[in-house]
């Protein structure tokens, strides 16, 4: 109540203080052929007032009120859009390369109780070794046309990590369309490939030059900060990894990790993807891998023996097709209901 009553005084305050411009505002005489017409209704017994020096007015306080409110409202339309715009620019969140569409909502969801699929735990993380892969990534419309390509360059060779054996795998990406570039940097241990670290630095990136992340992965958090590069500050990154959720897997890794998995016909497991982990809902999210058959597959590096896998993730479903001899991504396909599709291909491979 104090603050309504508050409110009142300040509107009556400034009403008061505006009353003698409107008071001193002049008021247009009538013309001569009104004041002939309200003579004759007089006449005839009607009671019309005629336009005074002084007349009765009634309190402005409510129509000042009405007014301020609704000028407030138009004022603040602009604001609000803005507001609302600036807020959803500054919730950064990762795009996906390989187990995700990029720009699809993937709002966190928590996962069940009991795990439908086992966790798909490198049981032979000794088959990942060091080498290069280069993959074409390209977006059709529904009549087939690309509109769109990208490049990414896939490294991985071996490192110390504070006395850790790890393995160092670099991303360069490089877009056709928007001109932009991604450069990301794991580090994963050798023993049980899991994350370390991570940096990421995309440019450019929404309305910004370009935005970077750090991330490190200490027992069951990530920890880090997310800076922008034409903006002062940073945003802390401080976010809890369930255990019972692991293991968790960083996009970029994900043509690799199924090299330490022992795929089968009758092979199902599940991941958690972290994402960049500015903002609650790019935490991590589940995806789900079945395999679904065998097929032979000819793609630029060659022709080869591949399981054929279902991924299914927040937002859709994707195909992949992953090499038998050594567990390596070869193609990826999403296809979207409105006929777009985007697909990735391994065009070239040394070391792997």
């Amino acid at each position: 109540m104090i603050w309504f009553v508050k409110r009142d005084r300040a509107l009556e305050t400034f009403a008061e203080a505006i009353r003698p411009e409107l008071a001193a505002l002049r008021t247009p005489p009538p013309s001569a052929e009104l004041r002939d017409r309200i003579l004759a209704d007089r006449a005839t017994g009607a009671r019309v007032i005629l336009p005074a020096e002084r007349t009765l007015r009634r309190p402005m306080a409510p129509y000042l009120l009405a007014a301020v409110l609704v000028v407030a409202a138009v004022l603040a339309l602009p604001f609000y859009r803005q507001t609302k715009d600036d807020a959803r620019d500054a919730e950064p969140t990762s795009p996906l390369s390989y187990l995700g569409g990029g720009g699809v909502a993937r709002a966190q969801e928590p996962p069940p109780i009991e795990w439908r699929l086992p966790a798909a735990l490198p049981a032979r993380a000794e088959r990942v070794h060091a080498g290069t892969l280069e993959y074409l990534r390209s977006w059709s419309d529904s009549s087939g046309r690309v509109v769109r390509r990208a490049t990414s360059v896939l490294t991985v060779s071996a490192e110390t990590a504070a006395t850790i054996p790890a393995w160092r795998v670099v991303e360069i990406g490089r877009d056709s369309v928007a001109g932009g570039t991604t450069a990301e940097t794991l580090l994963v241990a050798q023993r049980d490939l899991r994350l370390l670290a991570r940096a990421v630095h995309v440019r450019p990136y929404r309305k910004w030059n370009g935005i970077n992340i750090q991330q490190r992965l200490t027992g069951d958090s990530v920890n880090g900060r997310m800076t922008l590069d034409d903006v002062q500050g940073m945003r802390r990154i401080a976010r809890r990894l369930p255990p019972a959720y692991a293991p968790y897997v960083a996009d970029l890794f994900s043509p690799i990790y199924l090299a330490a998995v022992p795929l089968d016909r009758q092979w199902t497991g599940r991941v958690m993807v972290l994402g960049w982990a500015v903002v609650p809902k790019d935490v991590f999210y589940p995806v789900e891998l079945r395999v679904t058959g065998e097929q032979l597959l000819t793609v630029p590096a060659g022709r080869f023996d591949c399981w054929t896998l279902s991924i299914r993730y927040p937002g859709g479903v994707l195909e992949s097709w992953i090499r038998k001899s050594d567990g390596i991504a070869l193609r990826v396909v999403e296809r979207r209901r409105n006929g777009h599709e985007r697909v990735v291909t391994l065009v070239r491979e040394a070391g792997l």
